[in-house]
């Protein structure tokens, strides 16, 4: 009996000794850790070597939360980082970046650590910068009840970072899912705009023109009164033209045909007129011939005086002079070819818009003689090449007295440096200089010298 009352008190003393260790050993873990200031300590410091909130030291030594001051030598109580007394699991609340906000300021501002907010935002270990805008985790998500150890919390810190970063990674592809997405949708629109912008337009009025050798899409559009860009939007062109391709003209407002036909027009009646002239003086010619025959054969067959025979001789002779006479007056007047001011002017026009090519002579490029020359050549008048010759083709006159379709002149008579034809009123047509284009201008500004009439 004493033996088992020895054995009983044994196991009751093991027993209370037990669990004297076991409640020594649960304060020795639960117990906090205390540190002594040194030089150049700070909260902040002191916050990121033990991984505790700037507040719960502050809290725990009663420091200033204004001035986080500590001295030098002061001794303090660091919080157990294992130690998380929530009994109910705390909602992670956010705030958004604004500005002169910085990881630091949000840590103090909300007792927390620049670290933990790292992890809470699955930044970089050593990211420091935030973007006004931003919205940033400043509490994170508690769940356990009981009390934890620092690894357990470290690992629920990995794994936040971590769904962080797989939540990043899968709006990164997301993104990248959108932009193929959108990338793709654009290239459709500009295939489906390219392939209506290559399906020639042609207008219910139009008409089929043949390309011919020296043709441009210019001077086709000058034929036909359009525009060069209706000819490329009417026809799927290539980088020239081909001698035979056929060309679709849109709306043409002017017929080559019948403008050939009208030129012809104009030059039938001087022709008609030359010919007549012709007739008469040939008319004429024999009226004379014939009058001179008889004035012989009268002073043979009569006994007239010698001197009245020598005075129907001389008579005759001089018929004769004056017929010669007329048919040479006649020939020289019908040698001038003739042209409608009219025609030369609506002529002169069509030439709007070639470029001035200094030294040019041709529809691909005019200087100012060059088209003057150009114009009244395709009316049979040869007025010279340049600009010295042209002010001697015709009469001068007064800028005052000049008719239209007289040439206009800048400088000096005999030393002209500008050429143009006049339109009427202060109107002209001219190639005017480099950089520029056949147009028609105004000389309100810039007065002409003198007019030439073209013989």
């Amino acid at each position: 009996m004493k033996d088992l009352n020895n054995t009983t008190k044994k196991i009751l003393f093991g027993t209370v000794g037990a669990a004297g260790l076991f409640l020594a050993s649960s304060a020795s873990v639960n117990a906090d850790t205390t540190h002594h200031v040194v030089k150049n300590d700070t909260v902040w410091d002191l916050s990121q070597k033990y991984g505790v909130s700037i507040q719960s030291i502050e809290q725990l030594n009663k420091i200033n939360t204004d001035t986080h001051l500590i001295r030098e030598g002061q001794t303090l109580t660091i919080p157990t980082t294992g130690k998380t007394a929530a009994k109910t699991a705390t909602k992670t609340s956010q705030v958004t970046v604004k500005a002169g906000d910085t990881l630091w300021a949000l840590a103090q501002k909300y007792g927390t650590t620049v670290e933990k907010l790292r992890q809470l935002n699955g930044l970089a270990s050593d990211a420091y910068l935030i973007h006004v805008g931003d919205v940033i985790k400043v509490d994170g998500q508690v769940t356990t009840t009981t009390t934890t150890n620092a690894q357990a919390t470290s690992t629920v810190s990995s794994e936040a970072s971590q769904t962080s970063q797989a939540a990043a990674t899968a709006s990164s592809e997301a993104n990248q899912t959108s932009q193929a997405t959108s990338t793709a949708s654009s290239e459709a629109s500009q295939a489906a705009s390219t392939s209506q912008a290559a399906t020639p337009y042609v207008a219910a009025n139009h008409v089929t023109y043949t390309v011919q050798a020296g043709d441009s899409l210019y001077t086709i559009a000058q034929k036909y009164g359009v525009t060069v860009d209706s000819l490329r939007q009417a026809n799927t062109l290539g980088a020239t033209l081909q001698v035979g391709q056929s060309l679709t003209v849109n709306d043409p407002t002017k017929n080559p045909q019948a403008s050939v036909a009208a030129s012809q027009a104009e030059q039938t009646p001087a022709q008609t007129t030359t010919t007549s002239q012709a007739t008469q003086a040939t008319q004429t010619t024999q009226a004379a011939t014939t009058t001179n025959q008889v004035a012989q054969t009268t002073s043979q067959t009569t006994s007239q005086p010698a001197a009245q025979t020598q005075t129907q001789t001389s008579q005759a002779s001089q018929t004769t002079q004056t017929s010669q006479q007329t048919q040479a007056s006649q020939a020289q007047v019908a040698t001038p070819s003739s042209y409608s001011v009219s025609a030369l002017l609506s002529y002169a026009q069509t030439f709007t818009g070639v470029p001035y090519v200094l030294g040019g002579t041709t529809p691909a490029g005019f200087d100012c003689s060059g088209f003057t020359q150009y114009v009244f050549n395709h009316f049979g008048k040869n007025i010279g090449r340049t600009t010295y010759q042209q002010q001697y083709a015709g009469t001068k006159l007064a800028v005052s007295s000049a008719q239209p379709g007289d040439l206009l002149f800048w400088g000096a008579y005999g030393s002209a440096y500008h050429v143009g034809i006049y339109l009427g009123g202060s109107s002209y047509i001219a190639a005017p200089e480099p950089g520029e284009s056949v147009s028609v201008k105004s000389f309100t500004y810039y007065q002409p010298s003198f007019a030439v009439h073209v013989n």
